[in-house]
């Protein structure tokens, strides 16, 4: 098992639309997708520092690496080309792979 995390910068002034559109149509068509099996979203609180933008974390949890792999090779790029016209300079992304240890 392992967790997919995306960190969003996003500007304040979008951040209300921005939240409403991942929640209600970004993240269920990426669940729709088959390769995750849960995911969670945080709001960094601490530290607070950047006073123009808001960030956020997105965690997708998946069964084996082969389902990421599958997801980044097939379906990310289109994801994230809808993510970035809908959104365009008002945000950056970073992402990582976490893989738990028993």
């Amino acid at each position: 098992m392992g967790v997919y995390i995306v960190t969003i910068n996003i500007k304040r002034q979008v951040e209300e639309e921005w939240l409403k559109w991942m929640k209600e149509e970004h993240i269920p068509d990426i669940m729709s997708a088959g390769y995750f099996s849960d995911y969670e979203i945080f709001k960094v609180v601490i530290p607070d520092t950047l006073s123009d933008e808001a960030v956020y974390q997105f965690h997708y949890r998946f069964n084996t690496i082969e389902d990421y792999y599958q997801y980044a090779e097939k379906s990310a790029p289109d994801f994230q080309r809808k993510h970035a016209e809908k959104f365009l300079g008002k945000f950056k992304a970073s992402r990582a792979i976490l893989k738990k240890i028993d």
